[in-house]
């Protein structure tokens, strides 16, 4: 009987399709070639946001006296995607931070803030950056690619905080992608 709760009557259940797990990703990232160290800085990135590629024109009004109508507008306003990364650091065998440190590395190469220096698109410019989304027996279900990446946000102050009893985290590190392929299976 169809429309009853029973598992039976989920073709879900009968068909044992498996969940989509928030958990199940990957980023493979390359940086300018002038950022060393990068080879660990993947392992510790735990979230990526801003995989927003559905985009749709804003609304645009009009009005008749009183009457107004609404609709989607000639143009998308905004195709750029802002990716937010979060990684844990750590300190290696030397005591560096290296996460930071490659993280300081490119983000000097926009603006250095003890020399004043400014470099060029074609310099701070990092990609592939490829985001893979896949199910539990590691089958790939979705693929974002972004040719090239550059970050857009400085990185946070290190805090100090003797009530802190937690890792230290960069959130929120943002990427500015102008383009993307998108592969959806």
């Amino acid at each position: 009987m169809a429309g009853l709760p029973h598992y039976r009557n989920s073709q879900a259940a009968m068909q044992k399709f498996e969940p989509l797990y928030n958990a199940q990703f990957e980023i493979l990232l390359t940086p300018p070639a002038a950022v060393t160290g990068w080879t660990l800085v993947m392992e510790n990135c735990t979230k990526v946001e801003g995989i927003e590629t559905n985009r749709l024109p804003d609304t645009v009004k009009q009005t008749y006296k009183s009457a107004t109508r609404t609709f989607a507008g000639g143009m998308v306003t905004d195709a750029v995607l802002e990716i937010k990364l979060d990684f844990e650091v750590n300190l290696d065998d030397s005591n560096s931070a290296y996460v930071y440190k490659a993280l300081r590395k490119w983000c000097d190469l926009i603006y250095d803030p003890l020399t004043g220096k400014m470099g060029l698109k074609k310099d701070y410019t990092g990609g592939p950056m490829i985001i893979n989304y896949f199910n539990k027996a590691g089958d790939i279900y979705r693929q974002v690619k972004c040719p090239v990446v550059f970050p857009k946000s400085p990185l946070p102050a290190m805090g100090s905080d003797f009530t802190d009893s937690g890792i230290y985290k960069i959130t929120g590190f943002s990427l500015n992608a102008d383009y993307w392929e998108e592969t959806i299976l």
